[in-house]
């Protein structure tokens, strides 16, 4: 029987491989069209995901290992996001595939390595307005796997 923390990681590596192959259908022509509920290119969206993973390890591992989780606001955030989808409006979609894959294969190992204790352990989460999450939540909700779900619908579309 699978661990917690073993099916975690499937799972995100499911919602990697969907994400990629999503990636992968998007003809040439459209890679670098504009659109979908973010407003960035095609390109800017996938690298968004592919980029965001060291950012998400920030969180993850600040609740495991039971320390402060970073303070950014939404207004820092949404900076962050923003500038980086301008700078890669234009990446190319090898670049971009390879970056996916090899952040997702080091933020996998890191889940599945978890134990159940540190899973469950919790921070105080400012973008929620100080709610306490745990890095369970924090891998399946917004901050990881629903976060690619979420890009890839608007690729999708």
């Amino acid at each position: 029987m699978p661990t917690r923390a073993e099916t975690l990681a499937e799972q995100f590596e499911q919602a990697v491989a969907e994400f990629a192959q999503t990636i992968e259908q998007i003809p040439d022509d459209k890679w670098t069209a504009q659109g979908g509920p973010e407003g960035w290119t095609v390109a800017g969206v996938a690298q968004h995901v592919s980029g965001q993973f060291p950012l998400e390890m920030q969180y993850i591992t600040a609740a495991a290992e039971g320390k402060e989780m970073p303070a950014y606001s939404w207004d820092d955030i949404n900076g962050m996001n923003e500038s980086r989808a301008e700078k890669n409006s234009a990446a190319s979609k090898a670049d971009v595939l390879r970056e996916l894959r090899d952040g997702a294969a080091s933020t996998a190992a890191y889940v599945r390595a978890l134990s159940d204790e540190q899973l469950g352990r919790t921070g105080s989460l400012a973008l929620a307005g100080g709610a306490s999450v745990s890095a369970q939540q924090l891998i399946e909700g917004g901050v990881l796997i629903d976060h690619v779900r979420g890009h890839m619908k608007s690729l999708q579309a």
